[in-house]
């Protein structure tokens, strides 16, 4: 059975107009760096695609998130040290004070010296960080660094510290007692109400006297801040661990991804080569046929 040539010239345009698009579409994910134009080149891996594309989102939103808390916890630790140092310091100016050869005058004359620290100890103690939360506030205190997908609810940490354990300066507070107080409120107890011992210690030093102490308070409280750069560094840890765990949940995902949507250079490279030469082979044979006399195209 012949073949009309008008069939033959009719599939050559076919095979030219097949080929140039498939030229068209390996030259775009070439430069697109993307195998999956259409949903129908793979709707699988568009699914999975999608999935992975939204752990990922998740996993850099987490990087964010952990970014933040050590940031926070970085300036949170030098809080906690900046105000075991003016602890220590008021350790040592009321040690000072119990010298029985400094007389009324030499007492008032440290009064400045205990002012300085009473207000350089509020100061710390109403520290906030660049993005402007409180570095001793509890209500300010969580950060997400893991979980909150796949079934896992949000894992948070602890990434400020706490004025629970300096209760020691004012006699009257019980355990628990920062609960029930903002932030401004407990450190006004602390330092500068009348029961707290930093207040005491400035006005028994303006009246020219000494403060008697029945144990090291400001040296117990300097510990509790002591204790706190401690459990903070557990959480600094725990969030080296979750970060580690990110780093590479996500290397996976993205080379899963990459295996699902990446365009296969040396393949797609290929695939352009050999729709080029059919495209010029259909080519060919449409210019023979165009250039045929009626005889031939007869015969």
């Amino acid at each position: 059975m012949r073949t009309p040539i008008s069939t033959r010239f009719n599939d050559s345009l076919t095979a030219i107009q097949r080929h140039a698009r498939q030229v068209a579409d390996e030259q775009t994910r070439l430069s697109g760096g993307t195998r999956l134009l259409r949903a129908s080149d793979s709707p699988m891996a568009i699914g999975r695609a999608v999935d992975l594309r939204t752990s990922s989102a998740h996993l850099d939103a987490l990087k964010r998130l952990q970014d933040t808390a050590d940031s926070r916890m970085s300036e949170s630790e030098q809080a906690m040290a900046d105000a075991a140092q003016v602890l220590d310091e008021f350790h040592q100016l009321w040690a000072q004070t119990q010298n029985g050869a400094l007389g009324g005058a030499q007492l008032q004359a440290l009064t400045l010296q205990a002012k300085s620290l009473q207000e350089e100890l509020k100061q710390i103690l109403t520290r906030a960080d660049s993005r402007g939360y409180r570095l001793f506030d509890a209500t300010e205190l969580d950060v997400v660094i893991g979980g909150a997908s796949n079934g896992v609810g949000p894992v948070t940490i602890n990434t400020v510290g706490g004025v629970g354990g300096l209760r020691v300066l004012n006699p009257t507070l019980e355990e628990g007692w920062e609960k029930d107080q903002s932030l401004d409120e407990a450190v006004e107890l602390i330092v500068s109400s009348e029961d707290s011992l930093v207040q005491k210690l400035v006005d028994t030093l303006s009246e020219g006297k000494r403060m008697e102490l029945e144990d090291f308070y400001f040296l117990e409280a300097s510990r509790a801040m002591i204790h706190e750069r401690i459990y903070l560094g557990a959480n600094q840890a725990r969030l080296e661990r979750a970060r580690v765990r990110v780093e590479n949940v996500q290397i996976a995902t993205k080379t899963s991804l990459s295996e699902e949507v990446d365009t296969d250079y040396s393949k797609s490279t290929m695939e352009v080569q050999k729709a080029k030469a059919l495209m010029e082979a259909a080519q060919t044979i449409s210019a023979q046929i165009g250039t045929m006399n009626l005889f031939q195209k007869l015969g």
